[in-house]
């Protein structure tokens, strides 16, 4: 058993592909001409009449396209992207989790070849719509020069059989903008345009390209009006465009500076801030004009940016980079029936051990925690919702021998909240057996905690008001509502006059809540921490439990406190209702094992990211499409040259050493597949439930 489909309902393993390490970014305009003239010299096996890169090597699957060009006219080279790069990128394009279900229309793709495998995904999506599109017009920055505030070019380019300019709409634009310039030389020395090219070659073959590029000094006004230009062109030609932005973000910065700068353009986005997005500098976005004219073209076309992946350079280069650049692939998707697509990600427990804490370095506790997770905050990122069981307290300070008593009594320092942030969690249960570790005072100063940084928990509560209401969060159309409860808190007892400051295991109590959940939501997701520790099996008692959940009206039950993965799946059950009793389906997972801990017993440092995936139809009921999951594993990478525990995606780390080398430090890979054919087993080993065909797994 692998990373491959198992059984008749799972899908395919999504490969996810990495380009070869550089020593460096290109971090400056003198660095991307000096690369390019290095390759040139390096790989003059690999140029084409020495004027270019013979992707041509990997022939096209379609008929060579037809032309009317003369063959003696001269033609845009490709200078950066070597035919290996190219070659490695389309057999390894990455799998989005979200894998879009409607017709491309456009996108924002990266223009660094270390992304390679993103940009490949990314064409890779549009090639099941390939017969649709008659034009691509591609809008990056302008690196090269500021000599005029737009450059096009008319000539064709140099590969293969072709990829041709649409020379129309380059003359068209020509008349009607004296801020437009004709410059070959910049448009092939230019990375941001011409990098994608091969990949239009690829996978649209014979669809043309319409090529700009916009400088910085370009003024909201000159944007707008560019848009409008490219907008009416669009409705008047009557063609079916690709507009596809060539765009990277968080320039010169950490990765956690870049992941804070990120999160403030994901927002600009969200909210069409068009303004905020025009004054951001290259700490955010390297081409504001290119972005604003995507989401413009969205509001045009009636259609919502979806960011589906978003990473760093240091996925690719490995750990300790002193700079990074960001990539997100956005997608704008034309549904038949405007469907709306939500993606809710689930871990297991959340621990702070003494080992932990150890090897924090110079660089202070936050940053340390924060690379405890950022091999799978990526994951986290992309979904709607990230949702986890916090098993400490946040009482200020890391828990010592003062409070210990017959059983460790958890309290975590508070950047380690800040690293949860910062890794894309959006709701913490902190319902569990550790809720009381250190009194009222801890379970109430966590709550504040939480609340301070924009993190939602649920189970625990400073007042009866706050016990009483229902936890609802919405995305795109569907409402989602959790409740979360513990069997029990290690003989730490609530005062008697307050227990509405923890949920406790009671039957009544819980059918009461479902209730009230479902009368506000589509989806009611409960959140119990009950079983027993470091066992595999699953009792019969904990699967009654499931089920009351279940048919007391829950949707969704995810369990955890064993700290070892446990089986889950899909079950139907009845629903009896107004006289008519109609079928259900419902999610059960009886433990996610471990997401971070130091524990030391069998199969504590394995765990999962489950991924559950939501479809809403216009005019229909929303559902539950199909669940991932990404097996994961707590290991010891080595961060600027110390140790520093971490969570591993074990699938993709294992894929990256075959191909890479081990860039993650002194990583046991055999211990890595054993854990993986150990989670795969445990999730699918002695399923208890039905399974119908519509639903399935897919394992990344």
């Amino acid at each position: 058993m692998g990373c491959n489909p198992i059984g008749n309902f799972m899908g395919k393993m999504g490969k996810m592909g990495k380009t070869k390490k550089m020593k460096k970014i290109y971090a400056t305009l003198i660095m991307l001409l000096l690369v390019a003239g290095t390759i040139y010299l390096a790989y003059p096996q690999e140029y084409n009449n020495g004027i270019g890169y013979d992707y041509s090597r990997y022939p096209s699957s379609q008929p060579p396209i037809q032309t009317h060009e003369p063959n003696n006219e001269r033609r845009n080279s490709l200078l950066h992207l070597t035919h290996s790069e190219f070659i490695r990128s389309i057999e390894n394009p990455r799998v989005f989790f979200e894998q879009p279900t409607g017709k491309i229309r456009a996108g924002v793709v990266p223009h660094h070849n270390i992304a390679a495998t993103l940009i490949s995904g990314f064409f890779s999506a549009t090639s099941y719509f390939a017969e649709y599109y008659d034009l691509v017009i591609v809008i990056g920055p302008n690196h090269e020069t500021l000599v005029s505030s737009v450059v096009s070019s008319y000539r064709h380019w140099d590969i293969g059989d072709g990829v041709f300019t649409h020379q129309g709409f380059v003359q068209d634009l020509m008349d009607s903008n004296e801020h437009v310039a004709i410059d070959h030389g910049v448009m092939v020395y230019d990375h941001s345009v011409s990098i994608l090219i091969p990949y239009i070659y690829h996978y649209l073959p014979g669809v043309p390209v319409a090529p700009l590029l916009v400088s910085r000094r370009l003024s909201f006004e000159q944007t707008l009006e560019l848009f409008w230009w490219i907008q009416n062109w669009i409705e008047k030609s009557q063609k079916n465009v690709l507009l596809v932005a060539s765009i990277d973000f968080s320039h010169f910065l950490t990765v956690p500076q870049s992941r804070v700068a990120d999160q403030t353009t994901k927002e600009a986005i969200r909210n069409h801030d068009l303004q905020t997005i025009h004054r951001m500098n290259y700490h955010h976005v390297d081409s504001a004009a290119s972005l604003i004219i995507f989401l413009l073209h969205l509001q045009e076309l009636g259609l919502t940016p979806q960011i589906v992946a978003h990473t760093d350079a240091s996925e690719f280069l490995g750990p300790g980079v002193d700079e990074t650049t960001s990539y997100m692939i956005i997608m704008g998707i034309e549904q038949t029936k405007q469907t709306q697509q939500v993606q809710l990600s689930f871990v297991g427990d959340i621990m702070l051990h003494e080992r932990q804490m150890q090897n924090l370095g110079s660089e202070g506790v936050a940053s340390s925690f924060f690379y405890s997770f950022y091999h799978v905050s990526h994951l986290l990122q992309e979904a709607d919702l990230a949702i986890g069981n916090l098993e400490t307290v946040l009482g200020g300070f890391f828990m010592d021998s003062s409070h210990y008593s017959f059983f460790p009594r958890f309290s975590a320092p508070d950047p380690f909240a800040y690293a949860l942030f910062y890794a894309g969690f959006d709701i913490l249960t902190t319902a569990n057996n550790h809720s009381l570790d250190q009194g009222v005072g801890g379970l109430t100063r966590t709550i504040d905690t939480l609340e301070s940084i924009g993190i939602a928990n649920v189970g625990t509560y400073r007042t009866r008001e706050e016990r009483d209401s229902i936890l609802v969060k919405e995305v795109s159309g569907i409402r989602f509502s959790f409740l979360a409860y513990t069997f029990g808190t290690n003989m730490q007892y609530l005062p008697n006059d307050q227990d509405y400051l923890l949920n406790i295991l009671n039957r009544t109590v819980i059918k009461n809540d479902i209730q009230k959940a479902r009368e506000v939501s589509d989806f009611v997701v409960v959140l119990p921490h009950m079983g027993y520790e470091y066992e595999l099996a699953v009792r019969d008692s904990i699967k009654d439990w499931a089920m009351f959940f279940v048919e007391a009206g829950a949707d969704i039950v995810i369990k955890n406190h064993p700290h070892v993965v446990q089986p889950m799946g899909f079950v139907t059950v009845l629903d009896y209702a107004n006289g008519e009793t109609k079928e259900r389906t419902a999610f059960v997972a009886y433990s996610l094992g471990n997401f971070i801990s130091s524990q030391t017993k069998p199969h504590t440092n394995e765990g999962v990211i489950l991924n559950l995936h939501f479809a809403k139809r216009h005019g229909e009921v929303p559902v539950l499409e199909y669940a991932t999951v990404v097996p994961t594993w707590v290991g010891v990478t080595t961060f600027f040259g110390r140790p520093i525990i971490s969570v591993l995606p074990i699938c993709y780390t294992l894929h990256s050493i075959d191909n890479f080398g081990n860039i993650f430090g002194n990583i046991n890979t055999a211990q890595l597949r054993m854990a993986r054919e150990h989670v795969l087993g445990q999730i699918f080993n002695d399923m208890p439930f039905s399974i119908e065909d519509r639903f399935f797994f897919k394992i990344h």
